[in-house]
C-alpha cells in the first residue's frame, strides 16, 4: 500500500487500546481517508452493509407489492379509481423496477463495483414515485401522505449502506422532491408544511445517525489494520516478521509460476552483531537494526518486493520479476547502502563499521526448484560468504538444474 493510512498512524498499543495519531482522527472526523487507505475502506464497508440491504430491500419490496395486491382487491384503498390507477402504475412500473436494481446491484459483481452510484439514483427514482403517489393521495383528501416519504427517507439513508455523503445528497434531493411534488400536484399548504416539518426531522437524525455510525466504522476499520499490521510486523525494525514471510514468499511463488517470473530471495546478516551489541550496548544493538532494516525496507522498491526481519540479526529481501544483470547487482548494491550508514564497528574483523553478508538465490518455478529449495539455497549462500570473510554477497542461480542443495556451485562471489 506504500505509504498508507494505516502505516502512517501505525503507534503505541497498551494493552488492548490502539491509540490514533492526529492526521488519523482527522481523516476520521472528516470522513475520508487517503489512497489507498479509503478504497480499502470502502470495499469493506460494502461487504459488511450488503446483506443488510439486501435484506431491506427485498423486505420493501415485498411491502409495495403485498399493499398494490391488498389495493387491487379493494381492501385499505379509500380513494377513487382515477387516483389509484397512476398511483398502481407509479407503484409496479418505476418503484418496484428501481428496487430490483439495488437488489441485482447488490449481488452481481458487474454492477457492485458501482453500487453507491447505482442504489443512490434508484432510491432517488423510488423516492420521486413514492412521493409522487403520497402528492397524489393528498390531494384526494389523504392527509397522513407524508408516512410513505419518511420510510424512503429511513430506507435510503440507514438501510442501504450509503457513504455518509451519498446520504447528505440523497436526503436533499429526496426533501427537494418531496417540496415539489407537492406543490405541482397542490397539496393543502398546511399539510404540505407539517408533511415537510416530520420530513426534514427524519432526515436530519437519519443523516446524523449515518455521519455516527460511518465514524465508528472507520475508526473500528483503522483499529483493525493497525492491529492486524501489529501482528504481522516486527516491533524493533517494523519490517514483516517470519510468519508473515512465509506466508507472502508462498503467495509471490504461486503468482510467479502462474506469470512465469524469477523470485529472488536475499538473506542479509549483520556481521559479527554479538560483538557490536557486547562493546556498544543492547540499545545501540537495537538501534543498529533499526538503521540496517530502513535500508533493506528501502531496497523493496516495486509493488511485489517486500522484506522481513527473519530473526535476529539477519533479515530476508524478496524481489519479484528480478532477472539478468539486476538479480547479480541488487545485493552488492544493498551491501554497499548499509555500509554507506557509517556505524561504528571497532570490533569487526570486516571493517571498521557496521557491514552485512548477502546470500542471493534467484529461480523461476518450473524449473525442478522449489520455494523450500530456493531459500535453501540462499540460506547457504550467505553462510559461504560468512564463512569466506564477511562483508560480501554470494550469488547463485538456483534454477540451474546442476546447482544441488547442500552442495552447490557458486556462480558469482563479491
Amino acid at each position: 500500500m506504500g505509504r498508507s493510512l494505516v502505516e502512517s498512524s501505525r503507534s503505541v498499543v497498551e494493552g488492548a487500546a490502539v491509540h490514533l495519531d492526529e492526521e488519523t482522527r482527522a481523516a476520521i472526523a472528516r470522513l475520508r481517508f487517503s489512497e489507498p487507505g479509503e478504497q480499502h475502506f470502502r470495499e469493506g464497508h460494502l461487504a459488511l452493509n450488503l446483506p443488510r440491504a439486501r435484506s431491506a430491500t427485498a423486505i420493501y419490496l415485498a411491502l409495495i407489492v403485498a399493499v398494490t395486491a391488498i389495493n387491487l382487491l379493494g381492501g385499505l384503498a379509500p380513494l377513487a379509481e382515477s387516483v389509484l390507477e397512476p398511483i398502481y402504475v407509479l407503484r409496479i412500473a418505476v418503484a418496484c423496477p428501481a428496487l430490483v436494481v439495488i437488489l441485482l446491484a447488490t449481488y452481481l459483481p458487474a454492477l457492485r463495483r458501482h453500487y453507491q452510484v447505482i442504489a443512490a439514483v434508484a432510491v432517488i427514482v423510488n423516492g420521486l414515485a413514492v412521493m409522487t403517489i403520497s402528492g397524489l393521495a393528498a390531494g384526494s383528501g389523504s392527509p397522513q401522505f407524508q408516512m410513505g416519504d419518511v420510510l424512503v427517507i429511513v430506507y435510503a439513508t440507514l438501510f442501504l449502506g450509503l457513504l455518509y455523503r451519498v446520504v447528505v445528497a440523497v436526503a436533499i434531493c429526496l426533501f427537494c422532491a418531496f417540496i415539489t411534488i407537492g406543490l405541482v400536484l397542490g397539496v393543502h399548504s398546511q399539510d404540505l408544511v407539517f408533511a415537510a416539518s416530520v420530513l426534514i426531522a427524519t432526515a436530519l437524525m437519519a443523516v446524523l445517525s449515518a455521519a455516527r455510525v460511518e465514524r465508528l466504522m472507520r475508526t473500528t476499520f483503522i483499529e483493525t489494520q493497525l492491529l492486524n499490521d501489529i501482528a504481522e510486523r516486527d516491533g524493533l525494525s517494523g519490517l514483516y516478521n517470519r510468519r508473515m514471510f512465509d506466508t507472502l514468499t508462498r503467495r509471490l511463488w504461486q503468482q510467479a509460476q502462474r506469470e512465469h517470473k524469477a523470485l529472488q530471495v536475499l538473506l542479509v546478516d549483520i556481521d559479527h552483531f554479538k560483538r557490536f551489541n557486547d562493546l556498544y550496548g543492547h540499545q545501540a544493538g537495537d538501534d543498529c537494526i533499526r538503521k540496517v532494516a530502513a535500508v533493506i525496507a528501502r531496497s523493496a522498491r516495486r509493488p511485489l518486493d517486500f522484506c522481513a526481519r527473519y530473526g535476529g540479526e539477519e533479515f530476508a529481501l524478496v524481489l519479484y520479476a528480478a532477472s539478468g544483470i539486476d538479480a547479480d547487482a541488487a545485493p552488492e548494491q544493498l551491501r554497499r547502502d548499509i555500509m554507506a550508514q557509517a556505524v561504528p564497528h571497532a570490533d569487526s574483523d570486516a571493517a571498521n563499521v557496521i557491514t552485512v553478508s548477502i546470500g542471493s538465490a534467484i529461480a523461476e518455478p518450473g524449473t525442478k526448484r522449489s520455494l523450500a529449495g530456493l531459500i535453501q539455497i540462499a540460506d547457504e549462500a550467505l553462510y559461504r560468504a560468512k564463512q569466506s570473510g564477511r562483508n560480501r554477497v554470494l550469488h547463485v542461480d538456483a534454477g540451474a538444474s546442476e546447482t544441488p542443495t547442500g552442495a552447490f556451485k557458486v556462480f558469482a562471489i563479491r
